[in-house]
Formats: structure tokens, C-alpha cells, sequence
């Protein structure tokens, strides 16, 4: 009988891979909860960025002209 390739990891916590059929329950769990709050923090960082490039006003060029 052919193994069974583990599926992609579900957590990647201080350079190990964790998998989903390797987690009790709670594990599961709070790994689900660590991945929304990254994926959540994240989205809300790029949020912001956008936000200030919108907000910057947009510099053209301007000659000198002296008095």
C-alpha cells in the first residue's frame, strides 16, 4: 500500500511545519485562530498603506526661478 502525502501545513511556527493530522483538537484550534489574526492584521497593514498612498498628494515638477 502507497503512503500517504501529508497535505500542505497548516502552521509554520519558528522554521517547523505542523499538519494538520499531526494536531489534537485544541492545537487545531488555536492554530486556525493564529492564522485569521495574521491573515486579519495583515490585511488591515496593506489597508493602511493604501489609505496613505491615496491620502499623499501627488508632486509635479516645478522650475526655480530666481529673483
Amino acid at each position: 500500500m502507497a503512503k500517504k502525502q501529508k497535505e500542505q501545513p497548516v502552521l509554520t511556527l519558528d522554521g517547523e511545519e505542523y499538519f494538520a493530522e499531526d494536531m489534537t483538537d485544541e492545537q487545531l484550534r488555536i492554530g486556525e485562530q493564529l492564522t485569521v489574526s495574521r491573515e486579519s492584521f495583515v490585511n488591515m497593514f496593506r489597508a493602511s498603506l493604501e489609505k496613505d498612498d491615496q491620502e499623499q498628494p501627488e508632486v509635479k515638477e516645478a522650475e526655480v526661478v530666481e529673483a
